[in-house]
């Protein structure tokens, strides 16, 4: 079965917003509570900030559609971390029913390709320390550990940096 990617648009917050959700019940199952995974739900402004976002610049987003439905997503704009360079994926999920079936993968080379054509030489990310698939997942792409961690959130979440240099068409 295939799938297309394009560009986000603020219409598609919604349905980003959806997918976050239905894949942090599965992916943080072991790693978050089971009553906050279960409370999470899809939250207007929520919805709001994310459109805003994708409509200011303030983000970028691609989205991976099959049979008209956004499946899977990837997050990337300006690092936020003013000590490190560069731009971050924010975020990149796909629904648990797309795990290897290449979307990531996809969706991974389309924000790589837009953050090079950007100029930018360096991308960087975090990643629940806790979530060994998404970490292999980045490994296999090339992000090494920066040597970075923090620990925030409620309940408190240990994060690992990452960092994957950029061939940036300047």
């Amino acid at each position: 079965m295939s799938f297309d990617i394009r560009t986000g648009l603020p219409k598609d917050a919604a349905a980003i917003e959806a997918v976050r959700i239905a894949t942090w019940r599965v992916a943080y199952r072991d790693v978050m509570p089971p009553s906050l995974l279960d409370g999470l739900e899809v939250l207007p402004e929520m919805v709001r900030a994310r459109s805003e976002a994708l409509a200011d610049g303030g983000a970028s987003a691609v989205v991976a559609e099959r049979d008209g439905r956004v499946r899977g997503f990837a997050l990337y704009g300006p690092s936020r971390d003013d000590d490190i360079p560069g731009m971050e994926v924010y975020a990149l999920y796909v629904l648990p029913e797309e795990f290897s079936t290449g979307m990531g993968h996809a969706l991974m080379r389309a924000a790589r390709s837009r953050m090079e054509a950007a100029g930018c030489a360096e991308a960087g990310l975090w990643v629940l320390a806790g979530n060994a698939r998404a970490r292999r997942f980045y490994e296999r792409y090339g992000f090494t550990p920066s040597g970075r961690t923090v620990t925030r959130g409620d309940p408190p979440l240990k994060e690992v940096h990452y960092r994957l240099p950029l061939a940036a068409s300047t």
